[in-house]
């Protein structure tokens, strides 16, 4: 895979689209079905209150509605401020929200809880924002009326909030990479991804977050993680199809991460974050603040490795010419709005963050990202340091003087 990744990574974007698409013996038209059902994605918000004098982390649950039969189909925490928010195809659902008083995420007898006001369902359209009316929490949730039926089927991704894999699993193969960037609606249905253990949890040892960049996976990170003080760090890895926008990413990771506070309660977690990947990080970090303030006081180390952090100009003429446009295209394009706001926004002072670039003789940059857009200014200000190798873009996770360094900056954080 990494081969083959460096080879065709040099292309201009509508080569590399065109070449995937013959070497994977998929028609463009599959492609582009694929890329235009996850750009119809809508967005769900809505505010929970709660009078109830039941104590514990409000989790939201969302419903598909088929005809009155109620399926459990995503669920997440309440942020701090008391809101939420989901990104889903276009259909029927319904909203509930309970009162999860032992941090197990799971709804139970006793748990106090409520519906949004009736009726029931609502309907999401196509890239439009639907606002549910509030849901109050005042003691046990109604009955379903005659005829209703709720029943479980969560989405892969959120059924493998805190799975515990190996990185030998199958599941992380060059193959499902490779859908992940061109078919992402097939790795979210058959692959699944999501933010991942690769050993039990354990109260004694700091989280570590890995996060991958496009058309790659967490076994980018394999020997890092082998060398990394796993006597005090546990390693996590995000894992996510590379071919959806970064903002429903960056919005699964928040969530996600929550769930797994409110579950194991761990002091202080850490991240770290290649290529596109550091964009989904950045965004990451600046929901964190935003929804879960309390939480996000607990990130004390950031770094990201060679990531576009000033977009990809490559991008722009990707989005305009290709005869398909992988969605995240959108995000990583210099310019975008996604890379406006992150610009926009301070980054966190109580967060040290550790900027890493490469470069590569004859080369403007990493033979990948220009150094320009791996190293704008205004990142750098927000730098406590920089880091500079004599690498390739992917070879530098392989490196063993970046491997020394990182082990060197992490040794001795409790």
């Amino acid at each position: 895979m990494e081969t083959y990744y460096m080879k065709v990574s040099k292309l201009p974007l509508l080569l590399f689209s065109i070449l995937a698409v013959a070497l994977s013996g998929c028609s463009i038209l599959e492609y582009k079905e694929q890329s235009e059902t996850v750009h119809t994605a809508g967005v769900i918000q809505g505010e929970v209150k709660v009078t109830s004098k039941q104590i514990g982390q409000v989790m939201v649950l969302r419903f598909q509605d088929d005809n009155g039969i109620l399926t459990l189909v995503d669920k997440a925490p309440l942020s701090e401020q008391g809101r939420y928010e989901f990104v889903t195809l276009p259909g029927k659902y319904s909203i509930a929200a309970f009162i999860d008083i032992n941090s197990d995420g799971v709804y139970q007898q006793g748990e106090h809880g409520n519906f949004h006001e009736q009726p029931l369902h609502f309907i999401v359209t196509a890239r439009e924002t639907t606002y549910v009316p509030v849901i109050t929490i005042s003691g046990p949730p109604p009955k379903l009326s005659s005829g209703q039926v709720s029943k479980e089927d969560l989405v892969p991704v959120t059924k493998n909030i805190g799975r515990v894999v190996s990185l030998d699993d199958a599941m992380f193969s060059a193959e499902n990479y490779s859908i992940g960037t061109w078919r992402p609606v097939d790795f979210l249905q058959n692959v699944g991804g999501g933010l991942l253990m690769l050993q039990p949890y354990q109260k004694n040892k700091i989280p570590f977050v890995f996060i991958h960049g496009i058309n790659s996976g967490p076994t980018d990170w394999r020997p890092l993680i082998n060398q990394i003080d796993q006597k005090r760090y546990q390693p996590w890895v995000m894992y996510y199809p590379s071919g959806v926008r970064l903002d429903s990413i960056s919005s699964y990771l928040a969530e996600a991460m929550a769930e797994l506070d409110n579950r194991y309660k761990f002091k202080k977690f850490k991240v770290a974050a290649h290529s596109m990947g550091g964009l989904v990080a950045r965004s990451f970090i600046k929901k964190y603040v935003e929804l879960y303030p309390a939480k996000a006081k607990k990130c004390d180390f950031f770094m990201t490795v060679n990531s576009p952090l000033d977009g990809m100009p490559s991008a722009v003429s990707g989005v305009k010419h290709s005869p398909i446009v992988v969605a995240s295209w959108r995000d990583v394009a210099s310019g975008s709005q996604f890379l406006n706001e992150l610009h926009d926004w301070h980054w966190p002072k109580h967060i040290p963050y550790y900027l890493i670039f490469s470069y590569q003789p004859g080369e403007d940059g990493d033979g990948i990202v220009a150094l320009e857009n791996q190293i704008p200014l205004n990142i750098q200000l927000e730098a406590k340091n920089i880091y500079g190798f004599n690498s390739d873009h992917s070879n530098i996770l392989f490196d063993d003087q970046f491997i020394d360094l990182f082990n060197s900056l992490t040794s001795g954080m409790k």
